[in-house]
């Protein structure tokens, strides 16, 4: 190790370098390193600020609705429906490029006449399932929407309602949900509609159209509700839609909307 020290001696470093380093060194001491808030304070910090931070910019409102209505035309094009799909129109799934589909009477059956839907909406809440919301308090506040969407069926017991409300209009569905947590619907269909008594009469919302390995579950899911005489009914996402607003989006993170 002597040998090996002495062949490879070491170097000085030059005046400006060390003083830098003590600099450094001096301002982690005094300025510790940032830590990143956890989500408990950040939900804080957001419920510290409302109504103090953030104003209505009504100009901005109306222009973004504008964007919206020239790009996707959600008021129309938001679910199919018999308006928007009529028979023996051709359809691409919007997640496969490749394949298309033939609107048949069975699947037209399945659509209602128009969205439905009284537009515009007023105020609503859109909450998701990652658990942010956990001793957030906010249930009262999301339940006062007119309108709240719920992502990727949620629980919404007891025990949750304080801080995620019970309130439901909207509740959106993935077919891999279903494959996954209820068997695709192959066995028992039971489990599947008790778990959604508690989304009351609100609409499920599934992208049968998007990928042809979700038509299977998401018809599965109209059916067995149908079958059950559950309260809800089932939305399905019109492909040109989910297209169209995926466009919107990629375009808005890029500046160009």
């Amino acid at each position: 190790m002597a040998g090996l020290a002495w062949k490879w001696p070491r170097t000085r470093l030059p005046v400006g370098a060390s003083a830098l380093g003590v600099f450094v060194l001096c301002w982690l001491y005094i300025f510790p390193v940032y830590r990143l808030p956890d989500e408990k304070e950040i939900v804080q910090g957001v419920l510290l600020q409302q109504g103090k931070a953030w104003r209505r910019n009504q100009t901005a409102v109306t222009l973004f609705r504008k964007l919206l209505e020239e790009c996707c035309d959600p008021g129309q094009l938001f679910a199919m429906t018999k308006l928007n799909s009529p028979m023996g129109k051709n359809l691409w799934f919007d997640g496969e490029f490749l394949y298309s589909f033939t609107i048949d009477n069975a699947t037209y059956s399945l659509f209602p006449q128009a969205t439905p839907f009284q537009l515009p909406l007023k105020k609503c809440s859109v909450v998701g399932n990652g658990g942010i919301l956990k001793k957030s308090g906010c249930g009262k506040q999301i339940d006062q929407a007119d309108f709240v969407m719920r992502c990727n069926l949620p629980p919404l017991s007891s025990e949750y309602s304080k801080d995620v409300g019970l309130k439901t209009q909207l509740v959106t569905a993935n077919p891999s949900i279903i494959q996954k947590r209820f068997q695709n619907l192959l066995w028992s269909r039971k489990a599947f509609v008790d778990s959604v008594k508690v989304y009351n009469h609100s609409y499920i919302y599934m992208p049968a159209f998007s990928m042809k390995t979700g038509t299977g579950p998401s018809l599965r899911v109209y059916y067995t509700l149908e079958d059950f005489g559950a309260k809800q009914a089932v939305l399905f996402a019109n492909p040109n839609f989910l297209r169209d607003i995926g466009k919107f989006w990629k375009n808005k993170g890029k500046g160009k909307a």
